[in-house]
């Protein structure tokens, strides 16, 4: 569902008249998400324990269910109800069980595939028959590591890391220069049966993530060697309960000013009649204060 950044309820506090829409609240709320290119939105659902799961403003990519009941513990297999071919871009996954029972809804991350059938590294409840498994609800990054570094940074904060993937790519220009790429390391051993190199996973909880610099450290795969490339999975925003009130008071100030000059909204810059003309004073519904509040929590590419 869309971003909702401010309730009914809330209304009164952050200056808004009782008549404010709730279409208008979605259209304020997306322009945020914008802003801060977060289509993700800025919200995150929790699961059954309270933790962070999936984000809110997303919908499933795809969804299927269980064919028969799903039983706690780990490498679970679980059949589906339609026969799903394998994907092997599938592994690392992270899927969402029982989204709308909230004492049993769960973040799992696929750990195998075959045709019909899904394997999940850990569940922790039990699930009935024609449990819903929903895919594309956390928000995904693929990473390069620096050379000789296993260190990567996120574009959101803060983070919960659900899943993670490494694989050993073919060696930098500037390593080959200095005759570190040779036929004798780590990749050439693995190519030698044959297909390019590997997606495998790696231990999240052995992996150090910072809430201030959003660097993730990720631990060595196999022979202790670095990755050359992650894939992550991971929630970052807050619960609604938690959301800071600047997200909420910049979306009430997009919307006075829909209420204000209701035939400004939308693109439309400036409109007049004889000698009177009105002009927004920029191309966009956010203006620079509001821009300098929200400029925080926009997401950032910067390695």
């Amino acid at each position: 569902m869309p971003s909702e950044y401010i309730q009914p309820s809330e209304y009164p506090v952050y200056g808004l008249p009782s008549s404010t829409t709730q279409s208008q609240v979605y259209e304020a709320s997306l322009l945020v998400d914008a802003f801060l290119r977060r289509p993700e939105g800025m919200v995150w659902s929790p699961d059954w324990m309270g933790l962070p799961a999936y984000m809110a403003g997303l919908n499933p990519s795809l969804t299927f269910q269980s064919s028969g009941s799903i039983t706690a513990g780990s490498k679970v297999a679980v059949p589906l109800t339609k026969n799903v071919p394998a994907w092997s871009d599938m592994i690392g996954e992270v899927v969402i069980l029982d989204r709308s029972n909230q004492s049993a809804v769960e973040a799992c991350v696929i750990t195998a595939m075959t045709t019909g059938q899904i394997t999940l590294g850990s569940v922790v409840n039990n699930h009935n028959p024609n449990c819903t498994i929903d895919f594309g609800l956390t928000i995904f990054e693929e990473k390069s590591l620096p050379s000789q570094r296993s260190i990567t940074r996120t574009s959101r904060s803060p983070v919960r890391l659900l899943s993670g993937m490494g694989r050993y790519g073919y060696g930098r220009k500037t390593d080959q220069e200095m005759g570190m790429y040779n036929e004798v390391n780590l990749l050439a051993a693995i190519q030698a049966f044959g297909g390019p190199p590997m997606w495998v996973p790696f231990d999240v909880s052995q992996a150090s993530v910072s809430y201030t610099t959003r660097e993730v450290w990720v631990p060595a795969g196999i022979l202790m060697a670095y990755f050359s490339e992650v894939r992550l999975r991971y929630i970052s925003g807050f619960q609604y309960s938690a959301l800071p009130p600047i997200i909420k008071q910049a979306t009430a100030q997009i919307v006075s000013a829909f209420q204000a000059n209701p035939e400004l909204q939308g693109q439309l810059k400036s409109i007049g009649a004889g000698n009177t003309k009105i002009e927004r004073f920029a191309p966009s519904q956010i203006d620079n204060d509001t821009r300098l509040e929200l400029e925080q929590f926009r997401i950032n590419l910067v390695i």
